[in-house]
């Protein structure tokens, strides 16, 4: 660990809490640290391993300096992430396997040459800075960098890529298990008149509820991909099916 600003007297220190200033961290394994709380004005960590930990409010300073945290190649592998929230972090080549991700919102965060792998449920990557704190990061920015991502191993639960993030520049599982579109915005008009021509019903009410959170979910977003059928749509599968052909063969 190397540390540039000077540490506490030893009259200061509490038991239980680490306190570095400004530093540098690298090759940290986490698992194996004893702290109550960890007092940081900003910090880079560079191969620190947080694999299998529950990330709770004693981490929080972790992402949450200004200026911002970087993490480079830091493995997260099976981590419990959900009670995070980066604010203004960067996460560069580290790798997400089989981390608790559920219900998660990084919108201020920038994800690049990332690795996800496994179920990663209702996630909402963001390609601007967005929500409350976002003009608090440190440095201001209007994009979110996100490059280079790795979700070929992925399950993609309900999990969106929204406000301007370039699907062209990530990797994505392959087969028919995912759908991959252009032009949502003029494609949902489309699919819309379409669907209000089903036989009225069960499946036509379905379907017009599934396009409308469809809508909501993918904010800004010319371009998305989305599972052709997923647990979280509350719709039956045969109608999941028939919404995304109707999007798929909008005319636009």
């Amino acid at each position: 660990m190397s540390q540039q600003d000077s540490a506490p007297k030893p009259d200061d220190v509490e038991p239980g809490v680490v306190s570095v200033g400004r530093a540098g961290l690298a090759n940290v394994d986490f698992r194996k640290a004893r702290f109550d709380k960890f007092n940081l004005a900003v910090a880079n960590f560079v191969a620190c391993d947080f694999r299998g930990l529950r990330l709770d409010e004693k981490f929080a300073p972790f992402f949450v300096t200004r200026p911002r945290s970087t993490f480079v190649s830091c493995k997260f592998d099976g981590a419990d992430l959900r009670q995070i929230s980066p604010e203004g972090t960067r996460f560069e080549k580290c790798s997400f396997d089989d981390a608790r991700l559920d219900g998660w919102t990084p919108a201020r965060a920038e994800f690049v040459e990332c690795r996800f792998a496994g179920k990663v449920v209702s996630v909402t990557f963001s390609g601007r800075p967005a929500g409350p704190g976002s003009t608090r990061i440190d440095p201001v920015r209007s994009k979110n960098e996100f490059r280079g991502n790795d979700f070929r191993d992925a399950q993609l639960i309900d999990t969106v890529f929204v406000f301007g993030i370039d699907l062209d520049q990530q990797r994505w599982p392959a087969g028919d298990d995912y759908v991959r579109l252009d032009k949502f915005h003029r494609r949902l008009e489309a699919a819309r008149a379409d669907i209000l021509g089903w036989e009225t019903g069960e499946m036509r009410t379905s379907g017009l509820a599934m396009l409308q959170s469809l809508a909501q979910r993918w904010q800004d977003q010319r371009e998305i991909i989305g599972m052709r059928v997923s647990p979280a749509v509350k719709a039956a599968p045969r109608v999941q099916i028939r919404v995304w052909d109707a999007l798929e063969h909008a005319k636009v």
